[in-house]
């Protein structure tokens, strides 16, 4: 019967939760579901399918005339397959190929597949310099116009996208689609439908699909005729110009083979009339504006193709080859400096393989070598390379009255020149002010930030020092309490009573420690702290310092030597003059014998980060003569040091240097004897001012001339706390001999030796002091008070039975050795027999208290 209740309870409780429970279904259901955010959907394409075109249509093939086409480019029979050469120094500049067919209205579109991307073997690069690696494989597809640079947007005649998801015009680089690869498919759509929405645009399609919104043309490029245009490096491609698409896209689109004959025009070259190619060979004299002329020829006949070192200069940098000090600092247009540090394009290798391909190819030339031209050995060679059938030689001497439109061109140059350098100038300006106001507010931000910590340490500070009082205050009242209670037995108290214990100062959290070798070195923006009040050199050794100076003195070398000379004739220090200009500048001499190598080169390659030699063996460095701060060379050198640890740790035994320890200079002969005065008298000699005991550095440890706080107040020197009697500029690792003391003692720990009291002075200088047998100075009797305390003159030294640690030696000069004071010298009493040499001095023949073998 107890039962019952229990369970008409729980039946009621599981009631009211089910209420409950179809309550809050209720309110779910009442509630809106919450969304998930949609996904953006694409943008709407706005290209509709092509109408058919109406009217005659283009016959005529579009192909790659050779005129348009760079040397490098090797074609198939038919002219749909483009390869570039791979060797001889052409596989670091872009191949460039623009068809014969423009398109100047409508839509049309073309297609390039890439068949293969070839991979070159790594450039050999000169000296340190990481900005020349493997050629890259690049493919290029657009548009440009008639007569224009040949290769794709290096100018502002093209436009183009490139194989990593770029879009280049002008030398200048926008990310603006995907990128694409080897078996990919890219079509590229021009669209100069005014009645389109997408009007005076291209856009790029990858394997039929839109990975390229519609960009809108430069001004430069609208209602001009547009050529297909492809650029490739180390690639080989296949362009399909129609009629039939290999990738068809969303809409129907005409190609360019198969465009309206009124929306295109075609690109022809004449045939020569007699069948061949004009090689021509301009003879003019140095700096008479020769290349100005060449330029004015060119304009005028553009199916001439011009071979020289300034268009193999002007080709690498429109490829994007890095140049050491830039394109802009030439030295003459005829012969260029390369300073590439690519084997191939720094030694001419480049020039030899463009004279081998340029005989094969049916084209006009123009050979523009000042100096060859004028030299009969280098003029023949030149005329040997054109011998085939196909090419006629051509003179044409550029000497003489030039004509009018030839020096209005010449003006024309000299104004755009000097408009460049002014704009230059006034860039510079402007740069320079906003870097000094970038200065300024950083400086105003520190301040800012100091101040903050000031106070916010203030604060601290006067937290503390309440918190201190406070404890204070409370000890006493408990110490006070405490005497109270305890009064009857105060005597006991006393004796018992403990010293209050120090009041605690909260100690300043420390800095986490860094991992020195996890920073990167390039990024350190302050190598004086680089975290936790870390220098970036904490690890430097004495050979990293070493090579630190030697960087910065090579590096101020070279362009010091090329302001002071100012002849362009002499750009740097030849290899073989480096050691005599290197004198002349820092007086010391450079010597490979110090740096543990072989030659002056050996030593240039041990900081070629820093300085470098050309091919033609001058000294030149890899930095701007204009720096703001020289924390480079600390960072270099961190950088030399991490990357010649690793070789040592995979066993590279060539990775470990041998620089050598400058060592302390040894001291010259003996003088005559100065004053006994603890720290002065009894030096190591008149050229010691640093002077070691047998020319060996001596460790603190090992001797000890008293303890911190002894001195003699007769003399001017002090017995420091290391341990050492210093005077003038010696060093921690030098150690002088107390006035008093004999020549072959030994000097003992502060313990075996009493020093003078601090009242005590001594004799004049005539008398002679006695030392006792326990070590301690004692005044001899009638020794007036505040005479100065001398060393022993000449005569005898103190009796054999007075001591310092050990039995006096009387002999002239102690010998060299690692001990202080040296050995102890042969028995005598200053005659002929005594050792020769004193302290710091080799065999100087001088004694250490006078001349002539004497005390």
């Amino acid at each position: 019967m107890s039962g019952r209740p229990e369970k008409k309870q729980k039946i009621a409780e599981s009631k009211e939760e089910a209420k409950v429970e179809d309550a809050e279904m209720k309110d779910a259901e009442a509630k809106p579901a919450v969304e998930k955010p949609k996904v953006p959907e694409p943008p709407k394409e706005l290209e509709t399918d092509a109408a058919p075109i109406s009217g005659a249509k283009n016959q005529e093939t579009v192909t790659f005339l050779t005129p348009d086409t760079t040397l490098n480019v090797l074609s198939s029979a038919n002219g749909s397959i483009l390869m570039s050469l791979n060797e001889g120094g052409i596989q670091h500049l872009m191949a460039g190929a623009r068809a014969s067919v423009g398109v100047s209205k409508g839509r049309y579109m073309f297609e390039v597949k890439v068949l293969e991307l070839v991979h070159v073997a790594d450039p050999v690069v000169q000296g340190n310099n990481n900005n020349n690696r493997m050629s890259k494989n690049v493919v290029r597809v657009g548009f440009s116009t008639a007569g224009s640079s040949l290769i794709l947007g290096a100018t502002a005649d093209s436009i183009c996208f490139d194989s990593d998801g770029a879009i280049f015009h002008d030398k200048k680089r926008t990310v603006g689609s995907l990128r694409f690869g080897r078996d990919n498919v890219v079509a590229v759509l021009l669209n100069l439908d005014e009645k389109s929405e997408n009007a005076n645009t291209v856009s790029l399609f990858k394997d039929g699909k839109r990975v390229s919104q519609p960009q809108a043309l430069p001004e430069g490029l609208k209602g001009k005729t547009l050529f297909p245009h492809i650029g490739f490096k180390n690639a080989s491609v296949h362009v399909n110009f129609g009629p039939t698409p290999l990738a068809p896209l969303p809409f129907t689109c005409h190609m360019v083979q198969d465009a309206a004959k009124a929306h295109v025009k075609v690109t022809a070259y004449a045939a020569p009339a007699d069948g061949k190619y004009d090689v021509a060979f301009p003879v003019s004299l140095p700096d008479e504006g020769t290349f100005a002329w060449l330029d004015m020829f060119l304009e005028k006949n553009p199916t001439y193709t011009e071979l020289s070192d300034r268009m193999i200069m002007d080709w690498a940098q429109k490829s994007g080859v890095w140049k050491n000090r830039g394109y802009e600092n030439k030295s003459c247009n005829d012969k260029p400096e390369g300073n590439f540090q690519v084997k191939e394009l720094d030694d001419g290798s480049i020039r030899k393989a463009l004279f081998s391909i340029a005989p094969l190819q049916s084209r006009n030339y123009i050979v523009m070598e000042v100096r060859g031209n004028l030299m009969k050995d280098t003029r023949k060679e030149l005329l040997s390379k054109f011998e085939m059938p196909g090419f006629k030689k051509t003179a044409l001497v550029v000497v003489g009255e030039p004509t009018a439109d030839f020096k209005k061109k010449t003006a024309e140059y000299t104004l755009k020149a000097k408009q460049e350098a002014s704009d230059r100038a006034f860039k510079v300006k402007k740069m320079e002010e906003k870097r000094q106001k970038m200065v300024a507010k950083q400086a105003k931000e520190a301040e800012k930030k100091k101040n903050k910590l000031e106070k916010e340490r203030a604060k601290k500070l006067a937290e503390a020092k309440k918190k201190m009082e406070a404890e204070k205050k409370k000890k006493e009242a408990a110490a006070a309490k405490k005497e109270g209670e305890e009064e009857e037995q105060k005597d006991e108290e006393e004796e018992k009573k403990e010293e209050p214990e120090p009041m605690e100062v909260e100690e300043e959290e420390e800095e986490e420690a860094v991992d020195l070798l996890s920073i990167d070195v390039f990024g350190v923006e302050d190598i004086l702290d680089v975290g936790a009040k870390m220098p970036l050199f904490k690890e430097f050794g004495h050979e990293d310092w070493t090579l630190m100076s030697l960087r910065f003195e090579l590096h101020l070398l070279a362009h010091a030597f090329r302001k002071d000379v100012d002849d362009p004739e002499r750009p740097g220090i030849p290899l073989d003059h480096l050691p005599f200009y290197y004198q002349k500048y820092f007086h010391k001499n450079l010597t490979t014998k110090e740096y543990g190598v072989e030659s002056v080169a050996d030593i240039i390659k041990l900081v070629s980060d820093a300085v470098y030699l050309t091919p033609q063996q001058v000294l030149d460095s890899q930095l701007s003569e204009e720096m703001e701060t020289f924390a480079v060379f600390a960072t270099l050198t961190e950088e030399a040091r991490r990357f010649r640890l690793v070789r040592i740790d995979l066993g590279e035994e060539d990775a470990k240097l041998k620089i050598a320890v400058v060592q302390a200079s040894k001291g010259g002969a003996g003088g005559p004897q100065t004053k006994g005065l603890w720290g002065k008298g009894a030096q190591t000699g008149a050229g010691a001012a640093k002077g070691t005991w047998g020319g060996v550095p001596q460790q603190p440890q090992q001797a000890f001339w008293g303890s911190k706080g002894d001195s003699a107040k007769g003399g001017k020197g002090t017995l420091m706390g290391k341990g050492f009697a210093v005077k003038g500029p010696q060093t921690p690792q030098s150690q002088v001999a107390p006035a008093m003391q004999k020549p072959g003692a030994v000097a003992v720990r502060p313990a075996a030796v009493t020093m003078p009291p601090p009242a005590a002075r001594w004799e004049t200088p005539a008398a002679k002091g006695v030392v006792k047998g326990s070590g301690t100075v004692v005044a001899p009797k009638g020794a007036a008070k505040g005479a100065a305390a001398v060393a022993p003159g000449k005569g005898a030294w103190p009796t054999p039975t007075s001591s310092y640690g050990k039995a006096p030696q009387t002999t002239k000069g102690a010998s060299k050795g690692s001990q202080p004071y040296g050995k102890p010298a042969d028995k005598g009493k200053g005659g002929k027999d005594a050792n020769k040499g004193s302290w710091g001095a080799a065999a100087g023949g001088k004694a250490w208290g006078g001349k002539g073998g004497k005390w």
